[in-house]
This record gives structure tokens, C-alpha cells and sequence, in this order.
């Protein structure tokens, strides 16, 4: 822990120089097993853990990646819904550690967990695992694999100041994730960025497959299947789960499909908390996110409206998101999370701390979002099964 704690400073450094070098030491472990590569601004996340539960209960041994974690690094690596045991996650932290001592630069935290990944879903034998893109995708440290399929679940504005402030640069990262001949799934629908992908896919020889957001069949004959996360959108994510197993070619009975959206469990995704009075716990950290939440909203609790304590990192567009939040909101208070880059001051007013937000809106029907660290220091204050 000392070592990663040690490589917090060199912070985001985009590449895949040092993460091939590791894992050539390694002996290359991410050749061997099957997986699936999932990128976008919102969703990825949820979409992974429905493929890994939809694959587990279909009898198959799954490795989950993802980022970042809410209370333990040891979250990020999973097999079949288990977290890494701390003896396994010492033993790889260890072994890449010595992996990356001939290196000129220092590794990354995010590379040395993905190193990590591999190692262990190697040495563990998965039948397929399900990986995550941390940011963007072109020059992501999972952007070493050769998937069974991949999957982009949406493209909008974030990380602008790496990613590229328009809709087509940041497109043309994520799409970057694109194997030759590997084919892609996206349930992204706006002209600019499905133009980008539709490009790479055919400069590189890969079918691309755009999942509906509307009805395909008569009402009668749509789908009984639902999945465990609450939102139409989760209803996209596991639209785009669904294609890529079956893109990939893994046989899965809908008995495993029904029982793996009915068992998913995704933290901080518009997590009901407590019911009375309601708190909601929600990820939602960029503009595109809160417009989900706020739809989410909608539809859940329709006509009703919400006190919220919204807390954001220092690069985010935190008058976009409050200003969307607008039509549902009683009253909005600002705070932070525990985390570094955690914004001090939100349109000219200073924040207040965490438990005093929640002790003003602790009589009332409230949401908690804004930022994933802000997710997970209100879970550490209310844990739940």
C-alpha cells in the first residue's frame, strides 16, 4: 500500500509504454483469457457488472476490472462478485512492483492495478474477463487487450482538458478501443460521435452494431427481463450487455440472463439508502450523468422534489450540473468529499462539510451526488448490506 500510496503524485499520465513493459516482464497475462472491453462517458461501469453477474450465473468463472473503487482498491478486481483477497492483492502489487523497476518513468497507480488485474485473472484462470477503460480509451492501460467484442455505452463531454473539448475528438479516443475485425456494440445515438465510430469501425475491418433506445416490438412482446439497477438508462446498459455477450459468441440461457440483471448489485447508482425519510446516493459526476439522475428522478418519484447535497471535483462543470438539478430541487447545499481535487468553493460559495449537509437535510427526502468520492464518504458514514 506504501507503494501505490507512493505513485498517487504522478497522478494522470496517459499511455501505453509502461503497461506493455510490465506486462512483457509478466509474461504477457492478458493474453490469457477471453474478454470484453467496455469505455463511455456514463454507464460503463453498470454495463460491466451486468455482463460479469449474467456470465457468473450462466456457470462460467468471470474477472471483473473497474474503476475507481468507492471504499477498497480491492474492489476494482473481482471474481465472480468477490473482491481480491488482501494476500492475493499484496502478492500482485509485489510482483509488478518488481516488473516495473527497469522502467524510466514511474508507473501509474491505474497501471499498476491493471497489471494487477491481468496477473491475477490470469493465475486464476477466468473464463472471460470484463474490463473497464479508466479514461478515454486510445491510451487507456486496458487498451492492451484484444476483446471478444467491445463496447462503447455513450460519448459526451468529460475530461476535455485530456480527452479533447469537442464531441469528435473524445469520440475518436473512445472508439480508439476498436479491435481490427473485433466488433463493437454503443448505445450512443448523436450523429457526430456515431460518425466517428462508424468510421473506425470500418477502417478497421469491425461490424458495429447501435443498440435502440426505443421499443423495437409491439408492447406485448417486449421483454420481461429486468434488471436490479433503477433508471431507463440501466434498461440501455443492459440492452448493450445483452448484445455484446451475444456478439461475442458465449452462450448464455435466459434463465442466467433473468437471474444475472435480477442479482447485479452496482453502488452508488442511484442507490436508495434509507426510505424514510429517502436518501439517494448517486455517482452522477458530470453534466450527461446528472440529466440521467434528474430523469431518473422523474420517473421514480414523479411531481416529487428533493433537497440535495452536491459535492464535485475541482475540473468539473459544476454550473451545468446544479443548474440542471433546478427542476427538481427543494434546496441545494454544497459540500465536498474527502478526496484532494474536491472542489473548495462551487459558483462563488464556499462549502460546508459533509456531515453538517447531511444534518440539515437529515429530516427530509434527499440526494447525494456530484462526485463518486462524495458516493463513498457518505457510505462509510451509512454502510449498507
Amino acid at each position: 500500500m506504501k507503494y501505490l500510496e507512493s505513485l498517487e503524485k504522478f497522478g494522470i499520465n496517459l499511455g501505453l509504454e509502461r503497461i506493455k513493459a510490465i506486462l512483457q516482464v509478466l509474461g504477457n497475462p492478458q493474453l490469457e483469457f477471453n474478454s470484453i472491453h467496455v469505455a463511455g462517458t456514463n454507464g460503463k461501469g453498470s454495463t460491466c457488472a451486468m455482463m460479469a453477474s449474467i456470465l457468473k450465473e450462466a456457470g462460467y468463472k468471470v474477472g471483473l476490472y473497474t474503476s475507481p473503487h468507492l471504499l477498497k482498491y480491492n474492489e476494482r478486481i473481482k471474481i465472480n462478485g468477490t473482491d481480491i483477497m488482501d494476500k492475493d492483492f499484496y502478492a500482485g502489487i509485489s510482483t509488478v512492483k518488481r516488473a516495473a523497476k527497469g522502467l524510466k518513468e514511474k508507473p501509474t497507480v491505474f497501471e499498476v492495478l491493471t497489471a494487477v488485474a491481468f496477473w491475477y485473472f490470469a493465475r486464476k484462470k477466468v473464463d472471460y474477463a470484463v474490463i473497464e477503460v479508466g479514461m478515454g480509451g486510445r491510451l487507456d492501460a486496458t487498451n492492451v487487450i484484444t476483446p471478444l467484442v467491445s463496447v462503447i455505452t455513450n460519448i459526451d463531454y468529460e475530461h476535455t482538458a485530456i480527452l479533447g473539448n469537442t464531441l469528435s475528438k473524445i469520440a475518436a479516443e473512445k472508439a480508439a478501443i476498436i479491435k481490427p475485425g473485433v466488433p463493437a456494440i454503443t448505445a450512443e445515438n448523436k450523429p457526430v460521435p456515431l460518425r466517428v465510430m462508424k468510421e473506425v469501425a470500418i477502417r478497421n475491418g469491425s461490424v458495429l452494431i447501435a443498440v435502440s433506445r426505443k421499443p423495437c416490438l409491439p408492447a406485448g412482446r417486449q421483454s420481461a427481463v429486468s434488471s436490479n439497477l433503477i433508471g431507463t438508462h440501466q434498461k440501455v446498459n443492459a440492452a448493450c450487455a445483452l448484445a455484446a455477450i451475444r456478439l461475442a459468441g458465449i452462450k448464455v440461457s435466459r434463465k442466467a440472463i433473468a437471474l444475472g440483471l435480477k442479482k447485479v448489485r452496482w453502488p452508488a447508482r442511484f442507490q436508495i439508502i434509507r426510505k424514510q425519510p429517502l436518501t439517494i446516493v448517486d455517482g452522477a459526476h458530470n453534466p450527461a450523468g446528472i440529466k440521467v439522475l434528474k430523469q431518473t428522478l422523474k420517473e421514480e418519484f414523479p411531481g416529487r422534489r428533493f433537497d440535495f447535497v452536491i459535492g464535485v471535483q475541482k475540473d468539473k462543470d459544476a454550473v451545468k450540473m446544479l443548474k440542471q438539478l433546478r427542476p427538481v430541487a427543494k434546496k441545494m447545499i454544497i459540500t465536498h468529499s474527502s478526496h484532494l481535487q474536491a472542489a473548495e468553493r462551487i459558483v462563488g460559495k464556499k462549502v460546508i462539510p459533509l456531515r453538517k449537509a447531511l444534518e440539515l437535510t437529515s429530516q427530509n427526502d434527499r440526494v447525494i451526488a456530484g462526485s463518486l468520492f462524495l458516493a463513498a464518504d457518505v457510505l462509510r458514514i451509512f454502510p449498507t448490506q
